[in-house]
């Protein structure tokens, strides 16, 4: 399976669920690097031959779910943004204030998986994914007028890894305000990308 795919079997999809359930179970208690293939096979009532089926390791699967789940929640619909570049912006953000509560609402797991000890494979996916949305975003503005003195790859890169950065050290705090977080972070970012 691929990172992203989205399963067409319903069966492909149970089994996903089973995993995504006893995977979130056991975060809650153990770390990923504790975490065996037998185990989370036992927890999610399946059979080690149909986890094989799908992924290769623990930390394979780990970082397809989670990674999956940052996916959907960092998306912006095209056609729900502004003509204007200076409100684009604040769609972001509220997306980036969606992944922030997802993340305190799970906040063990998280933990976990950003960990200096964590899952590594997951800390790049993570900041991959958000690069490829930081992209999208840099294309987003300089369609809609915003002069951004930068190419779209560089920038793109710059603000993915703050925002995965922030991400992890949120994952670390207890704070809740998600709101307050994702205004801090954006006005952190660079002025040519959130605007003056």
């Amino acid at each position: 399976m691929t990172l992203h795919e989205t399963p067409s079997d319903p069966r492909t999809r149970r089994t996903l669920a089973l995993l995504e359930r006893a995977m979130s179970s056991l975060l809650e208690t153990q770390s990923i690097t504790d975490i065996n293939v037998s185990e989370l096979c036992r927890v999610a009532g399946i059979h080690r031959t149909t986890f094989y089926k799908h992924f290769s390791s623990v930390a394979e699967f780990a970082a397809y779910m989670y990674s999956t789940l940052i996916d959907d929640l960092a998306r912006v619909d095209e056609e729900q943004l502004p003509p204007s570049a200076e409100e684009v912006p604040e769609h972001y953000r509220r997306a980036l204030q969606g992944m922030l509560d997802h993340i305190a609402q799970n906040r063990r797991a998280y933990r976990r998986l950003f960990a200096s000890g964590g899952d590594h494979q997951f800390q790049r996916i993570v900041a991959d994914v958000m690069t490829t949305r930081a992209h999208e975003a840099h294309e987003r503005l300089v369609a809609r007028g915003r002069e951004i003195p930068i190419d779209a790859e560089t920038g793109a890169r710059i603000v993915g890894a703050a925002c995965a950065g922030a991400m992890g050290v949120w994952a670390e705090q207890d704070a809740v305000d998600s709101e307050q977080r994702s205004r801090e972070i954006m006005s952190a970012l660079p002025p040519w990308w959130r605007g003056r």
